[in-house]
């Protein structure tokens, strides 16, 4: 069987948190129009992308509670969050608790009006993770297991327990381990790499550093810089250049960074060694145009 719990006004919740971020981005983008570039364009581009970046990560929660669901045979109990699904032996529920017997707490993780999904901490209970959409006690049912408690919302919780019952009653049909699978196995291979990040950071700050670099100095450079490529020969203008064509620099290591964290990402679903070689590789790259943004502005 197959239930989902209401979910319109997380999704409402989700939708005007969205709005705001990706608002507030745009106002900043107006506002940054015609300015040039410096310490206070870059730091607003940053802002500006922290916002979108913001605005992705609520898109995606609120992806996840339109995909939130709790399906239920003979064998066990999915929940279904985005791209996870927890799975939980039939046999390994315990107890079914409303939660107007033990009250809901705070919970700590994603949580909004109509949407909790994270942990918290009942005293006649235990470690509960919650993926729920309450407003009320009366919307949540502890699903309490050998190994871990859940709170799920589900519309008639009498009906639910009886559902349970009788395919406890009936038996499994094929072995079910308490689990948890992600859709994207090789985010989940990222995540879990403490080397991985490093090396990802470290692209970020060579490549931020290379950003900072022309800030700072931007100003002092006179209106029109030396090109040394391709040569004057080949391109006529190439010693006449405004100086702002030095912001191709960094704006092409921030292009090739994009796109040696999207492959080295999707790398760690087949071998981990050689993702860290791609991420490893792109600070070599940061560097190299660190140190190309570096002689050009020498040269200007």
């Amino acid at each position: 069987m197959f239930y989902q719990p209401p979910r319109a006004l997380g999704l409402m919740v989700g939708a005007v948190l969205i709005a705001w971020s990706i608002g507030i981005a745009a106002l900043l983008v107006l506002g940054m129009l015609g300015q040039p570039f410096g310490l206070l364009t870059l730091g607003t581009s940053a802002v500006i992308a922290a916002c979108l970046g913001i605005a992705g990560v609520f898109a995606y929660w609120t992806y996840s509670l339109a995909t939130l669901s709790y399906s239920l045979d003979r064998n066990g109990l999915v929940i279904r969050w985005g791209i996870l699904r927890q799975v939980i032996p039939l046999g390994s529920i315990e107890r079914l608790v409303p939660g107007t017997s033990v009250g809901v707490p705070q919970v700590q993780g994603v949580s909004w009006m109509g949407y909790h999904i994270g942990r918290a901490e009942i005293a006649r209970i235990g470690n509960v993770l919650f993926y729920s959409t309450h407003q009320t006690p009366e919307q949540v049912l502890y699903v309490m297991t050998t190994e871990r408690n859940y709170a799920i919302s589900v519309p008639d919780p009498a009906a639910f327990a009886r559902q349970i019952q009788v395919r406890q009653d009936l038996g499994p049909t094929a072995e079910v381990t308490h689990h948890v699978e992600r859709a994207l196995s090789s985010l989940q291979g990222f995540g879990e790499d403490r080397l991985g990040w490093i090396l990802a950071a470290a692209a970020l700050g060579v490549c931020a550093l290379a950003w900072l670099l022309l800030a700072f100095q931007y100003g002092g450079l006179p209106e029109t810089v030396h090109v040394f490529f391709p040569p004057a020969e080949v391109n006529p203008l190439s010693d006449t250049n405004p100086r702002g064509i030095l912001i191709t620099v960094p704006r092409a290591a921030t292009i090739v960074l994009a796109a040696d964290l999207i492959v080295g990402v999707v790398m760690y679903a087949w071998d981990r060694t050689v993702a860290r070689l791609v991420l490893g590789a792109g600070i070599a790259v940061q560097a190299g145009f660190l140190v190309a943004l570096q002689l050009a502005i020498w040269r200007a």
